[in-house]
């Protein structure tokens, strides 16, 4: 009796030391969260469209989110797109672009915890053609005299403005330059992908979609859109879509401290694995292929683009403990087993 408390309290020992090695953890290198803006505009972007001569007549808003009066300043600037075709401000007062823009008042104070509409207009020329691309930024008036009392303004803040000018010869063309995993083997989720589009037309186009996810003969495992901010790409850039699929049992998640992310010494987001037991039966573990499907609008129809990749996640440590569990378990068992049976040999030869 007490060789059989033994055994069985080796076997608890033996699978409480290979559940030990679940807890894994890791950290990723990302980017800290950038401080807010004391200022809330909307909207975040103006999509305008007009033909040649004439006049768009429209407003935005500006929200005073401190308890001080902010006098702020407008000005209209050209963008462009970055590396990554994120819109950009270009620091130039020559294009004569600039001047279709016409505010009530180019500065004004905005009231404390208040919402302050400006109206404006834009007028057109008739020479003018296709795409044109601005943005209506906010900044502290230096020369108000509430510039020593009030609040001053963290940074700037501006809205978009796109503007197709409606003129034959317009075009709206994209292409997929690159749709790829940052790892063709991930361990554990999220599984991070990189949509990587350009447009090749004279107008910005608004492309929307979706990356779905496949296994086998599963073929409804996830749908990811690739595009939930709605980021235009203007003329002549290519824009870079990040896409993260993290609907699994196991998943890497941010470390959080006070309500904020936990970074390393080095200033780097830490992560740390999670366990989602009410995902149990999304224990992610395969090859998988992700199929993503662009679709934009050309003026006339729905254009749609396609490509697929396979991927694979293969939590490899977290199969090697379940393997050596069971190994560990068999090997008890044939112990047993082999015991239990010498022990009815030795009986059936003492009778």
């Amino acid at each position: 009796m007490k060789y059989g408390k033994k055994r069985l309290a080796l076997l608890i020992f033996i699978l409480s030391l290979g559940g030990l090695f679940i807890v894994l953890k890791t950290s990723f290198a990302q980017s800290p969260t950038p401080a807010n803006y004391d200022v809330t505009v909307s909207p975040v972007f103006l999509d305008l469209s007009a033909n040649p001569g004439d006049t768009i007549n429209t407003k935005i808003r500006i929200r005073n989110n401190t308890t001080s009066p902010l006098p702020i300043k407008l000005e209209v600037k050209k963008m462009t797109g970055d590396a990554n075709g994120d819109l950009t401000l270009k620091d130039t007062s020559s294009d004569n672009s600039l001047t279709w823009f016409k505010f009530e008042s180019n500065t004004f104070v905005a009231k404390p915890l208040e919402w302050t509409d400006i109206p404006f207009t834009i007028t057109i020329p008739k020479d003018a053609a296709y795409g044109y691309y601005f943005a209506i930024s906010f900044t502290q008036d230096t020369g108000s005299s509430l510039k020593t009392t009030g609040t001053a303004i963290t940074g700037a803040a501006a809205i978009p403005v796109l503007l197709d000018v409606r003129k034959a010869g317009a075009k709206a063309e994209a292409k997929i330059v690159d749709f790829s995993t940052s790892n063709y083997v991930s361990e554990y989720l999220p599984v991070d992908f990189k949509v990587v589009l350009q447009n090749s037309g004279n107008v910005h186009i608004l492309p929307h979609g979706n990356i779905f996810i496949s296994s086998g003969t599963n073929k409804n495992i996830a749908a990811i859109d690739f595009n939930p901010g709605s980021g235009n790409i203007i003329p002549s850039t290519k824009r870079i879509f990040d896409v993260s699929w993290s609907d699994g049992f196991l998943v890497y998640v941010p470390v959080m401290e006070n309500g904020q992310p936990k970074l390393d010494k080095n200033g780097k987001q830490v992560k740390t694995l999670q366990i989602n037991w009410n995902k149990l039966t999304s224990f992610r573990v395969g090859k998988y292929t992700a199929d993503l499907i662009v679709v934009y609008d050309d003026g006339t129809k729905d254009v749609s683009l396609e490509k697929s990749i396979n991927f694979w996640v293969i939590p490899y440590k977290a199969l090697a403990v379940i393997a050596i569990v069971i190994i560990l378990l068999v090997l008890v068992i044939r112990y047993l087993l082999k015991s239990y049976i010498n022990r009815e040999v030795k009986k059936k030869l003492k009778e």
